[in-house]
């Protein structure tokens, strides 16, 4: 074979590689790109985009891109949209497949014969949440094309359609063209009854899109109910599960380890308190919390049953408060009728030793440094030892708060964190994790259990706790004279105290024997007595010791072929 011949057998291989590879080449361009947008007075969109595709090469169809997704304030807020057809230049129906990959809606539709061929293909669709609603106006900004399309747009127009009653005369316009955030004039309007009509006076090159912006005074739309507006904001944010996750987390952890047994049986009245329940273990069993008032009641209990004798020694001036003397008639080291937490109670007032017979009240208080914390710490343990609790409510509660506070504390570090680049929509979850925390926190109160004996003796409390504020004068008048001072503790304890002394007006009452002052025996000023009392104690023990406890909405996107 010569030379020429096979050079010509060369070129002719050559030919065969390069025309498939060449045949394969695909691109396309938009020939005319016209949207109708129709704004209703419901304040929904309903949208056409009639699309001449000029297909070079085979494809199988086309995609449109449409952002759904923004951020306003911190929040993210989702547009609407529904009713989607896709059809071809008949009006026939197109195969579409319709995703939400990211912050986007995707529509893709297969068009038959996209292959060297120009294709109408025409969407519709319906948007809420589209219009911007400001305090004096409301808004269309809408960028009708998008911004995301890899091809020329050689005629891009928009008509936009008003209600019926909007006064044209009143009708703010402008819009832009250019790629996202260009501010371009190339465009031409045109006006006619409730009708605008855009035109882009040049085509649109690559990732260049076209914006209408149409103000109207307010009045001539309805936006969604306020309900509606609530449950969209809700769905859009979704870190606002959460909570909702959290919460029912919390429900369960109630129901498995926090809620008393015999929770639904009703209280009857009781005469007496539960055998073997002094006060200050009756008030803290009633809501499970360890109050001054049950240590006060302590006091007073010990006093009533001859541990303690109490002398108001001076009376309450405008700057002092009254003074008390604490008289110690018998050691109490070692007895046997006095509780563990009791201990504390006359420890804190006569030294550990229980060697000083007496004590002012005025000393303690100038001696104090933590009086509160040990015995309400002791009168838990007691509790437990007790089994009216399986575990001390305060440390239950303390374990509780500490996970809702780390929930709490976590927005604030994160914010400090990001400073200024906080990420979009974080705002969402800075809330929904702060209100995870405070759920946290607020069921923390509600976590202690019972036992079933710690159940029913609170139940029992609560029934005596009816008798000390509604007793009857006749049952009273029945009683030992001594009646009213043997359960007063138990009335501070349970917060009843001036109604029980003031059941007994007009009855026989002894004068108390283990309480003196100077004024004589009356129930208006042993009432008075004993409130002034609880309030000095208070004052010197408890509460002064320490260790006590945006922009607009454009519609951009873009599109292309596949």
């Amino acid at each position: 074979m010569g030379r020429v011949p096979r050079l010509v057998l060369v070129f002719v291989l050559l030919l065969l590689v390069i025309a498939p590879a060449g045949a394969q080449t695909r691109s396309y361009s938009i020939e005319s790109f016209k949207v109708s947008l129709q704004v209703n007075p419901d304040s929904s969109l309903l949208i056409q985009e009639t699309i001449a595709f000029a297909f070079r090469g085979r494809h199988q169809g086309i995609y449109r891109t449409i952002p759904i997704r923004y951020e306003r304030q911190g929040f993210r807020y989702d547009l609407r949209v529904d009713g989607i057809q896709v059809l071809d230049d008949g009006g026939q129906p197109l195969r579409t497949e319709v995703s939400y990959p990211g912050r986007d809606l995707k529509i893709k539709a297969w068009v038959p014969g996209a292959q060297d061929a120009t294709r109408t293909v025409t969407i519709l669709y319906r948007v809420r949440r589209g219009l911007l609603a400001f305090d004096d106006h409301d808004e269309l900004y809408w960028n009708v094309v998008g911004t995301e399309w890899a091809a020329t747009i050689r005629d891009a127009e928009a008509v936009v359609g008003l209600p019926r009653t909007v006064p044209m005369g009143s009708v703010r316009v402008t819009a832009f063209t250019g790629p996202l955030g260009a501010v371009g004039k190339d465009y031409t309007l045109h006006q006619a009854e409730n009708v605008l009509l855009f035109q882009a006076t040049r085509p649109l090159g690559i990732r260049e899109g076209l914006t209408v912006v149409v103000g109207w005074p307010k009045g001539h739309v309805a936006f969604p109910s306020a309900a509606q507006r609530v449950a969209w904001f809700l769905l859009d944010q979704r870190w606002f599960v959460l909570p909702l996750l959290v919460f029912a987390g919390c429900v369960v952890a109630w129901r498995r380890f926090g809620r008393d047994p015999l929770r639904e049986r009703s209280v009857k009245a009781e005469y007496e308190p539960p055998a073997g329940v002094r006060p200050g273990e009756a008030g803290a069993l009633v809501d499970e919390t360890v109050h001054p008032r049950d240590v006060v009641a302590t006091v007073v209990d010990l006093a009533v049953r001859g541990h303690l004798h109490i002398k108001q020694v001076s009376s309450a001036g405008l700057l002092e408060p009254a003074d008390y003397l604490f008289t110690l008639p018998k050691p109490w080291l070692g007895d046997p009728d006095i509780a563990d937490f009791e201990v504390i109670v006359l420890a804190q007032v006569f030294g550990h030793g229980g060697v000083t017979d007496q004590k002012l009240l005025s000393e303690v208080r100038r001696d104090s440094r933590a009086i509160f914390p040990p015995i309400r710490d002791q009168l838990y343990r007691d509790l437990v030892k007790k089994k009216y609790f399986l575990a001390s409510p305060r440390a239950v509660r303390r374990f509780w708060r500490i996970i809702g506070g780390l929930l709490l504390a976590l927005p604030f570090s994160l914010f400090s964190v990001w400073g200024g680049d906080a990420p979009g929509g974080s705002l969402s979850m800075l809330v929904a994790l702060a209100a995870s925390g405070l759920l946290v926190l607020a069921f923390a109160r509600v976590m202690p259990r019972k036992t079933f004996k710690g159940a029913r003796t609170k139940l029992q409390i609560l029934g005596f706790q009816e008798f000390l504020e509604r007793a009857e004068k006749d049952r009273l008048n029945r009683l030992p004279t001594d009646t009213l001072h043997k359960w007063l503790p138990y009335a501070i304890a349970l917060g009843v105290e001036e109604a029980w002394i003031w059941n007994f007006e007009g009855l026989a009452v002894d004068a108390p024997a283990w309480y003196e002052s100077d004024t004589p025996f009356s129930i208006r000023g042993y009432s008075t007595g004993i409130e002034g009392f609880g309030r000095d104690v208070r004052s010197a023990w408890l509460s002064g010791a320490r260790g006590s406890g945006g922009g607009g909405s454009s519609f951009g996107g873009g599109g292309g072929t596949f």
